[in-house]
């Protein structure tokens, strides 16, 4: 074992010696791991396989052989509940060798990381709840990043900080941080695109929009560190002077357009949260912008299309370049308005499909087999799909897409670096709530 929250027993195969157990438990073969309501255990076996056993479950493991050759074999056990796997080496050594079974089918394993879950009535019940929670949730996201090369951090101004890729929403009042060496394209509700630059610090301090009233409309950002290219969305087209765009040397007012910005040097805000390196140009450091659409307000200067202007801090006058910056003239970071993306999918609501009781089995990488306890029917699952077995082991068949109770599980994945710091009561968004934690060492 290793960890545990909750309660979590053991016993062996006839019912009998049940105990609670902690970590660094030694399961033997044929013990029966149970795990109770808001409890799971993650688990470690010889050959390097990990899984999170979770609430309401029984599991064990009736034969396990872990020699380093073709004869290393596997052979668990879930009797009900549902388990989170990342295979070790079995799988590998002898793929036709590692198997899980169920009262309905049975699962080939094949170098692979699964979710499987013998659902009831609760996997429909959890999926009614996610879409309720889901959908409220959706409608605070003001942004979602669509694109993300190297790393990209998003600290909400509550001190919540989290890790985005493609797909991840983001929130008002979320400040965004790039590396170096990255760059992330982000799309708004109001079909506002930007790109950030290597090196980058940047807030979301204020994103409102609303087709039908102009009252509740507002798009405050502020471009504390490095570099953006943006283009203006329905905000900006319709309502330009609720459009802000701030650093700490001017503001930038738009006029329905595209634009680069580029703030170093004196610019710069220091954030001692924030370990970004600054961006160092060639010249005097300070905020440059490129208007390369339309036009811009910048300081007291209008640039019109294709030109480029320069401040030095917040009491100087901006100056027009005589020509446009290298930097800018050959960004490696593509325009916003380049990347393809269907925007009308990123806001929707959730759609939930039914969730009858048998078996469900999702893939994250390899392939798994399912096979009825019959054998009248079977379907192979590869990477980034899911499949499906009726409760009277009957049928199995390929689901058009992941069901939200494995998409959105709360539960960890076996090989998370601290469990212990799991809330159970976060929302899947990344947003936390107070939790208090049962946890026995």
């Amino acid at each position: 074992m290793q960890y545990t929250r909750g309660a979590v027993t053991m016993q062996e195969i006839n019912g009998e010696g049940a105990r609670l157990i902690a970590k660094n438990e030694v399961v033997l073969r044929g013990e029966v791991i149970k795990t109770g309501p808001r409890s799971f255990t993650i688990v470690k076996l010889k050959d390097g396989t990990r899984m999170t056993i979770r609430p309401n479950s029984s599991f064990s493991v009736e034969q396990f052989n872990s020699k380093k050759d073709s004869t290393a074999s596997a052979l668990l056990r879930l009797f009900r509940g549902g388990l989170r796997t990342i295979t070790g080496y079995i799988s590998k050594q002898n793929p036709n060798g590692y198997s899980l079974r169920t009262n309905v089918a049975t699962i080939g394993i094949r170098g692979t990381e699964f979710d499987a879950r013998l659902c009831q009535d609760d996997c429909a019940n959890e999926n009614k709840k996610l879409k309720e929670s889901l959908d409220k949730h959706i409608d605070k996201i003001i942004a979602r990043a669509v694109f993300v090369r190297g790393g990209l951090t998003a600290r909400h101004v509550e001190g919540v900080t989290r890790i985005l890729k493609a797909g991840s929403a983001i929130f008002e009042g979320d400040t965004l941080i790039t590396k170096t060496g990255s760059y992330a394209i982000l799309v708004f509700r109001d079909k506002s695109r930007i790109s950030l630059q290597e090196n980058t610090v940047f807030r979301v301090d204020e994103m409102k929009f609303s087709e039908k009233n102009a009252e509740k409309t507002s798009a405050l950002f502020s471009l504390l560190r490095g570099g953006l290219r943006a283009v203006t969305g329905l905000i900006g087209k319709f309502h330009p002077k609720k459009y802000s765009m701030r650093t700490s040397v001017a503001t930038i007012g738009i006029r329905g357009t595209g634009y680069d910005l580029m703030c170093t040097g004196d610019c710069a805000v220091i954030d001692p949260k924030v370990t970004t390196q600054v961006t160092k140009l060639e010249g005097v450091n300070g905020l440059y912008a490129h208007a390369w659409h339309k036009t811009i307000d910048f300081g007291d200067q209008v640039l019109t299309e294709n030109q480029a202007a320069f401040k030095l801090n917040k009491t100087s006058q901006a100056q027009v370049l005589p020509s446009v910056p290298k930097f800018f003239r050959e960004n490696k970071v593509p325009r916003p308005d380049t990347f393809k993306v269907d925007e009308s999918l990123l806001f929707s609501k959730v759609g939930v499909e039914d969730a009858p009781p048998g078996l469900y089995v999702s893939v994250t990488e390899g392939e798994v087999n399912v096979k009825t306890k019959a054998g009248w029917s079977d379907v192979t699952i590869h990477s980034g799909e899911s499949g499906y077995a009726d409760v009277l082991g009957r049928q199995t068949k390929l689901l058009p897409k992941i069901p939200e109770f494995h998409k959105f599980d709360v539960y960890p994945l076996p090989d998370v670096a601290n469990p212990a710091s799991i809330n159970l009561d976060a929302n899947s968004l990344g947003l936390t709530e107070s939790d208090m934690v049962c946890e026995i060492k």
